[in-house]
């Protein structure tokens, strides 16, 4: 009896192993997915930049026109910055950089709610 319920913390640790060894893999896959699932089909039409979202809008705008490119405006947040790229390996450079995401602002706009861009289009 002393042996099985010795043995009982063990088998815990390894199953929280297990499940965390899962969580992090299903996250950095889902990660990986995005970043290259996402990638615009005509960035010189545009962008998204998509950064941490602690970083401040100051440094989105600094990051986002440093990699090369024009800036356009915000996104619906401070840390989602709309460019046009003047270079054309400005996608590499800006994930290369610290950009989590680079997408088509299309894209972008769909995920938003119908709310949120109601207010955007009013006066």
């Amino acid at each position: 009896m002393k042996v099985a319920l010795r043995r009982l913390p063990a088998l815990v640790t390894l199953r929280w192993l297990d499940l965390s060894l899962i969580a992090i893999l299903a996250v950095v896959s889902f990660g990986a997915i995005l970043r290259i699932g996402l990638l615009p089909a005509k960035p010189d039409a545009g962008v998204a930049v998509i950064y941490a979202p602690w970083t401040t809008a100051d440094q989105t705008m600094i990051r986002a026109v440093s990699a090369g490119a024009r800036f356009v405006r915000f996104g619906g947040f401070d840390f989602i910055a709309i460019v046009i790229p003047e270079q054309p390996d400005y996608v590499a450079n800006a994930l290369a950089g610290s950009a989590f995401l680079v997408v088509d602002p299309q894209v972008l706009a769909g995920c938003l709610p119908a709310s949120f861009l109601k207010k955007a289009d009013a006066p």
